[in-house]
This record gives structure tokens, sequence and C-alpha cells, in this order.
């Protein structure tokens, strides 16, 4: 029998998995100029969640006997050797980015994602056909994404919090972000009661913070939810322009947001903007600035997604194999299905 606090902790980190990779990414809002540094920052992200899945797998003898049991482990060896593949494209990324050969980078990048995809889906596989998944874990589940959630929350403080903000206040964010580890640590250990506890704390410290800007807010209404809602929108308009200019035709990822065209899309997120920039009551504009930052983390990914497709098929800058080239309109949409999320609940990466 398995110990139950280990397959707990495996389980739990395999049916989320990757999810986070791009959210954390896009939410520390740091507008990254060039596609190529940012495609080479998400393939390093992604590698580390694999990592994270193998060396949790490799530390407990328990799931590696029953993956023996159930004769998958030359598959799972096979795999350890495959990302050991994509390793090697992303350092081929990260050296050609330092020596600004950025499309060499891309290129990398793209083929280090691809290589992480193909080992998370397969030993997710090996974890489905080895029994290391329970449905009685979906509520400590639920507790690894709130904690995920209140760390994206930080680093969206980060972002507004003022220059002149006190030490203390930097302080609680600081607090709030171990607790928060330490939770994640714990809930992966099977310490369920200790990860409530320090979930519980940094929600705390985070209140604290949200108490000091609701105040500053109070007091002056040249808040910088303005500038960060302005950032997000500029950001995504980024993406939509460099997905154009490589050829990249986005209306099914567009459709599958229910939007018809990318001018839509942008009037619905300009929309939503406006509302938070125009509120008053703090707490609800903060809410809309977090909406706001979730339409663009959202789509962002799509449209990486997206474009890290075309590319892998036709090659950067090229044209898709209808010939019809870049799929921009007048409204800068296009074609091209959004297709499975990158650590989406149940998918791969």
């Amino acid at each position: 029998m398995f110990k139950k606090t280990k397959v707990a902790a495996i389980a739990i980190l395999a049916s989320i998995i990757l999810a986070t990779t791009p959210a954390m990414l896009l939410a520390q809002g740091q507008i990254q100029t060039a596609p190529s540094q940012q495609m080479v920052t998400l393939a390093e992200r992604a590698a580390q969640q694999v990592q994270n899945l193998i060396d949790m797998i490799n530390a407990d003898q328990d799931a590696l006997t029953q993956i023996e049991t159930v004769g998958l482990t030359d598959e799972f060896d096979a795999n350890l050797t495959l990302f050991e593949t994509g390793l090697g494209n992303l350092e081929a990324a990260q050296t050609a980015l330092a020596n600004s050969e950025y499309q060499d980078a891309v290129d990398s990048a793209v083929e280090a994602l691809s290589v992480f995809r193909e080992v998370y889906s397969s030993i997710h596989v090996i974890l489905q056909v080895a029994d290391l998944q329970k449905e009685d874990l979906i509520e400590n589940q639920g507790l690894l994404e709130a904690i995920t959630r209140q760390l994206q929350k930080i680093n969206r403080l980060r972002e507004i919090l003022p220059n002149e903000a006190p030490q203390e206040i930097s302080d609680l964010l600081d607090n709030a972000q171990e607790l928060l580890n330490e939770a994640k640590t714990s809930l992966l250990d099977g310490d369920v009661a200790t990860a409530r506890s320090a979930f519980l704390e940094a929600k705390q410290d985070i209140s604290g913070v949200y108490q000091y800007l609701k105040e500053q807010a109070e007091e002056s209404n040249t808040w910088r939810l303005n500038n960060y809602c302005q950032g997000v929108q500029e950001r995504i308009r980024e993406r939509f322009r460099y997905g154009q200019d490589q050829g990249v035709d986005f209306t099914s990822v567009l459709q599958s947001y229910g939007y018809q065209t990318e001018s839509q899309f942008l009037e619905a997120l300009q929309n939503q903007a406006q509302r938070a920039q125009g509120e008053q009551n703090f707490n609800i504009a903060l809410q809309d600035c977090e909406a706001v930052s979730q339409m663009v983390q959202q789509m962002e990914q799509s449209l990486n997604q997206e474009i890290g497709r075309h590319q892998a098929q036709n090659g950067p800058g090229g044209i898709d194999s209808s010939g019809s080239g870049s799929g921009s309109s007048g409204s800068g949409s296009g074609k091209g299905g959004s297709g499975s999320s990158y650590g989406g609940s149940g998918g791969g990466p």
C-alpha cells in the first residue's frame, strides 16, 4: 500500500503541473520588449515545473515501485532522457539570447517547450496507469490552486505598490510569499493542516497590504492602477502585432473566447479598464483591475501557444500550408485554433 501523503503529493502536483507557468510569468507585469525573451522565460519556467515533478517521483520509492509494478520503468526512464534533450534545447536558447541571436533563441525555446509538453504528457499517462491519482484529492488540489492565486496576487501588488510605501508593507508581502511557499511545500508533503495554517496566515498579511493601499487610494486619485491597466492593454496589443508580423492567424483563438475580431476583444478590454480607472471605491477598482489582468493573461497565453504552434509548423515568419500568409485582416484577427492550454487542467504542457 502507498503512503497516502506521498500519493497525494504526486497526484496534486501532476494535476496542476505547468498550469501556472504562463500565468505567473504574465502576472509579473514586466513587459518584455523582445518576444524571444518571453519565449525563453516561458521555456525556463516549464522546465522547472517538469523538473519538480520528476524530482518528486524520484524521491518517493513507493511511487517508483508502483511504476515498476505496472511495467513502465523503461518508459519513465526514457522520458528522463528526453527531458535532458529539452534542457539542451533550452540551454541553446539561453545562449542564443545572450548573443543577441533572437531568432535562434525563439526556435530553440519552441523546441524545448515541445519536448517539455511531450515529457509531461507521457509522465502524466504513466501516473494514471500506475494509479497514482485519486478522486479524494480534489479538496487538496483546490488549496494548492488557491495558494498559487495568492502568489499571483502578491506579484500584482508588488507592481502597483508605491515607491514610498513603508518598509513594513514590503515586509508583509515578503512574509506572505514565504508562508505561501511553505504552505505549498507542506501540502505536497501531505501535511494539509500545516499548509492550511500557513495559507491563512499569509492571507492576513496580504489583507494588511490591501488595507494600506486602500488608505493610499482614498488620499489620492493618482493611483497606479491606471498605469497598470494601460500597461497590460499595451502588452496584449504587442502580442497581436507580433503574431500578425509572423503571419499567425488568430481567428479561432478569439472565437474560443467569444470574440469575432481582435478589435472586439480590445474594445471589451478597454471598457473593463475604464471601469477600473473610473471607480472611486478602491476594493471595486482593484477587482476590476484584476479582471483586466486575467483577461490579458488568458488571451496572451493562448496567443503565445498559437504563435509557438505556427512557428513550429511553418518556421518563424513563415506562411501556412494553404499559402494564405498572414491571417491578419482589417481587424487584426486571423484563424488558428487555440488548442489545449499549456498546462491547463488535465492537459499537458
